[in-house]
């Protein structure tokens, strides 16, 4: 095999290949890239057989092959050439020696394997597909991602569940304390039965692509392919049933309260700062049109209280309590001037919802109980 290329060109394709490559291989050839040379076209490698990604890459190819090499090795050594003077690298595999040279004089060798060895990707063929621009795949995963679990006991929570439903793309995650719910209207486009897909997945997607883009998505029965621009990130689904999220999220509210975003986020912040480290919680009291924010500590005495006004629909005094944290990660997520918040009992399930009709997110948070 042998062939040039732009040294820039390849440091990008070698970064992002390494995100499929595993910390600990348990399987010696999963710590390699996979090159494959075919006229002026090469492909690019990893797996670490549950996330694969393929890069293909236009050089100019001279003799058409394949080999295995250590995948950190290489990339270590192309980061290294750092003179700007350098700007094409040539590469040559003779009885799997891989040879890089950069200048005259300078060169290095790593010896690679047999690509027979190395798994191959999966192809994603059947199934159903749908393309999607970078913006939209980005902002579905940006406010559902958060709340993904990672108990080791509840593995159909590790990852987001998509469905089409009404026109709509939804993507939901939750670890049962939050959920976050996201939805992009969709022409055209069917899927059989909703899936789980890793985040990791997602987030090698979005990293891969230009902001312009558009993603073309396939789903089979056990994997999910992103292709853009010449990068493929493949991917096993997580193995279901995804919990039926519809029905924790409630549809009628006794008590609704409208209030500036920044104005709660700042507060929030500030009585925080006292709360109990483990559970995090403030407590809300709503009278009226004015919402008190507090929080203590009574391992080490220390308390706060904020107030801020509000517009509020309901009976009486009512209060609540939240993992402020989580309130605060929802509130940076909503992007809005105002933010309404949805709410049942001082134990039932509260929503929070940006102000806008094009904001098309939504999310849960289940209280913490409060202790008088």
């Amino acid at each position: 095999m042998k062939f040039q290329i732009e040294k820039t060109k390849f440091l990008a394709a070698l970064n992002m290949v390494i995100g499929a490559v595993p910390n600990k291989a348990t399987i010696q050839v999963l710590n390699n890239f996979s090159l494959r040379l075919e006229g002026n076209s090469l492909e690019v490698s990893a797996t670490d057989l549950d996330l694969g990604i393929r890069v293909r890459l236009d050089v100019q190819g001279e003799i058409d092959g394949a080999v295995v090499v250590n995948a950190h090795k290489l990339l270590d050594l192309v980061k290294s050439l750092i003179d700007p003077k350098i700007e094409t690298i040539a590469v040559e595999v003779v009885d799997y020696l891989v040879t890089i040279r950069w200048s005259e004089r300078g060169k290095a060798s790593i010896t690679g394997f047999d690509v027979s060895d190395f798994p191959v990707l999966p192809e994603v063929d059947d199934g159903s597909s749908f393309q999607l621009g970078k913006s939209e795949l980005e902002f579905l995963a940006s406010k559902t991602l958060f709340a993904i679990s990672t108990d080791p006991t509840r593995l159909s929570l590790h990852g987001a569940f998509i469905e089409i439903k009404d026109g709509k793309l939804i993507m939901v995650a939750t670890d049962g304390h939050r959920l976050g719910k996201s939805f992009i209207d969709v022409e055209d486009a069917a899927l059989d039965k909703g899936v789980i897909i890793p985040p990791k997945a997602m987030q090698y997607a979005l990293k891969s692509v230009s902001p312009e883009a558009a993603i073309e998505v396939r789903i089979s029965d056990t994997y999910i392919l992103f292709a853009s621009e010449g990068v493929q990130i493949i991917s096993k689904l997580i193995e279901g049933p995804y919990p039926k999220y519809d029905a924790v999220i409630p549809t009628n509210f006794q008590r609704t309260i409208q209030v500036n975003r920044t104005d709660l986020y700042n507060k929030i912040t500030t009585v925080l700062s006292m709360a109990n480290i483990r559970t995090r919680m403030i407590r809300l009291q709503i009278d009226g049109n004015q919402m008190e924010l507090s929080a203590n500590d009574p391992n080490v005495g220390g308390d706060s209280t904020e107030a801020i006004s509000i517009m509020h629909e309901g009976e009486g005094v009512f209060c609540i309590g939240f993992n402020g944290q989580y309130l605060l990660e929802v509130l940076k997520l909503c992007q809005s001037d105002d933010v309404v918040l949805k709410m049942n009992g001082p134990v039932a399930a509260s929503i929070i919802e940006p102000v806008g009709s094009d904001m098309n997110s939504m999310f849960l948070l289940m209280p913490l109980r409060l202790v008088e």
